[in-house]
């Protein structure tokens, strides 16, 4: 009995060794070089138009980069090329878990932009049990650690054409989208504005609020604990100081079920300036919400044109 006790003893000892070593590595890893070796430089721009109408064309957008990396996107271009010579101010678009690279389909009241809406590598489940989440979390954890390489190559698309206006690239993401915006805004300064609209700190009790709302308390903390371990890459709480002096622009509802007011708080309070924070009185944003999607694009377009990067060039 005594020494099966040791034994269980010493087994314990080396799993909470094995577990301070995984997690001392991910608190000490330098995230941002790994995303910038990953990247590499862009190689093959593929575009295949699927359409147009009086204010826009569209198209879907993939680039490859000398790593390997492949980035899928939707891309939205002024209709017919725009006028001759003229240079836009460019969006880069990190959509909802469902929307993805279809998120160019709600851009409503805007034109004379670029806009490229990133897709994600990752295929979210309609919904989750505790076990199929934890099951999927290598892959989640691989498909948010490429994104940020992902849109970096998109910025080195934006830079290469000659009807986007550089000095006026946009790093918009919303909802699932939101908290990528910190890292890749710290990581690479050649944007000029980043936006986070419905988004907040904190994954830990993000995930666990959300989890929470449907499975009970212990699982919840189980599933917050473990997944903010895991994506601690992604953590915008790590990086949202070190925006500055880029201007940051946050979004968010003052109803939203998902993303409570103390953990957008926690992220607008960390942020350095310049910054500032819009309510708008709703619940979390959809995608099939046109009147909120509305109101949030006037919002964002709004503090665009006090910073100078939208003009009444790009209202309808």
């Amino acid at each position: 009995m005594h020494k099966t006790f040791l034994v269980l003893l010493r087994a314990a000892a080396v799993v909470l060794a094995a577990i301070a070593v995984l997690v001392a590595a991910l608190y000490t890893r330098d995230d941002s070089r790994e995303f910038l070796a990953r990247k590499g430089d862009l190689k093959r721009v593929g575009l295949e138009p699927v359409g147009s109408d009086s204010l826009f064309d569209r198209a879907w957008l993939t680039l490859e980069s000398s790593t390997g990396l492949t980035v899928v996107s939707g891309m939205l271009t002024p209709s017919a090329g725009g006028s001759a010579g003229q240079r836009y101010p460019a969006v880069v678009l990190l959509g909802g878990k469902a929307t993805g690279k279809y998120a160019v389909d709600y851009a409503l009241g805007i034109r004379n932009i670029v806009l490229v809406a990133v897709d994600y590598p990752y295929e979210p489940r309609a919904s989750y049990t505790v076990t199929e989440f934890l099951g999927d979390v290598p892959a989640i954890r691989q498909a948010i650690f490429d994104m940020f390489p992902s849109v970096m190559v998109v910025i080195d698309y934006l830079r290469s054409r000659p009807d986007v206006d550089t000095s006026k690239i946009v790093l918009l993401g919303y909802s699932f989208g939101a908290p990528f915006i910190p890292a890749i805004a710290a990581s690479d300064r050649r944007a000029s504005v980043a936006a986070i609209v419905y988004g907040g700190g904190g994954l830990r009790t993000l995930i666990r609020h959300n989890v929470r709302r449907y499975r009970g308390a212990l699982e919840s903390e189980l599933v917050g604990s473990v997944s903010a371990l895991l994506l601690r890459p992604v953590e915008p709480m790590r990086y949202v100081q070190e925006i500055a002096p880029m201007p940051l622009v946050m979004i968010n509802g003052t109803e939203d079920e998902q993303i409570p007011i103390e953990n957008t708080m926690a992220l607008f309070e960390r942020a350095g300036e310049p910054k500032t924070l819009v309510w708008i009185e709703s619940g979390h944003v959809h995608p099939r919400n046109v009147d909120l999607t509305q109101k949030i694009i006037a919002s964002l377009s709004s503090e665009l044109e006090r910073l100078a990067i939208f003009d009444e060039r790009q209202r309808r």
